[in-house]
């Protein structure tokens, strides 16, 4: 059995992983060459009695390294396999993996982030203040908002770049409508913006939510 943790909400997919691992006797990461593991899961582990199966993890492998027939070999094999990603896979990403589990986490954004959202895609400068200024009273940290602001962007980008499959039509309607005021430099100016804040927080260095607002939207 081979199963797939992929996603941008990692404290989630953690969290699952580490259920799921409980499961098992014996945990083991692999740190060798991938296409040695093959051949390792084909022989039963001496530390399992009975019907008891190992679990082989696989953190962040290179998907390049990864085929479809050494999935296969995987899922014959006398152990499990849970490969762990610290990002989403996208869906020809996914098709390597055949008949293997997969556990996507997407991020959880509650409802009241997307009127501030919503203004910041639209370039409502006024607005997006607003909003922002709402969420920080309502309790919500700026780790939380520069967190959305990314997952928004990205999103943004994707449906820009077409890649829309395993999106709803409402999302991929909403984001093509805000997409004609963005072109790919004011994404990247912007992304790189809200990283550059990002660390600038967790360095004690903090700043205004304004001013970075202020410069995604000129």
């Amino acid at each position: 059995m081979i199963l797939v943790f992929h996603g941008e909400d990692q404290p989630a997919l953690r969290e699952k992983f580490l259920q799921f691992k409980h499961s098992y006797s014996a945990v083991r990461f692999w740190d060798q060459e991938i296409g040695n593991l093959s051949k390792f899961l084909m022989t039963p582990s001496l530390l399992t009695q009975g019907r008891e199966r190992d679990l082989m993890v696989l953190e962040d492998p290179k998907l390049k390294e990864i085929t479809g027939e050494m999935c296969r070999k995987w899922e014959g094999g006398a152990q499990d396999v849970a490969i762990l990603f610290s990002r989403s896979l996208k869906p020809a990403e996914l098709e390597t993996f055949g008949k293997s589990q997969i556990l996507p986490f997407f991020p959880k954004v509650p409802r009241n982030v997307f009127p501030f959202l919503d203004a910041l895609l639209a370039r409502r400068k006024a607005e997006a203040l607003l909003q922002a200024h709402r969420l920080l009273r309502e309790g919500q940290d700026l780790d939380f908002i520069l967190k959305m602001i990314v997952w928004q962007l990205r999103m943004l980008a994707r449906v820009k770049s077409g890649a829309v499959q395993g999106l709803k039509p409402y999302t991929v309607g909403k984001l093509q409508r805000y997409s004609g005021a963005w072109d790919w430099e004011k994404i990247r100016r912007s992304l790189s913006a809200v990283l550059e804040e990002d660390l600038r927080h967790k360095q004690g260095k903090k700043r205004p939510l304004d001013l970075l607002i202020n410069r995604i939207i000129r």
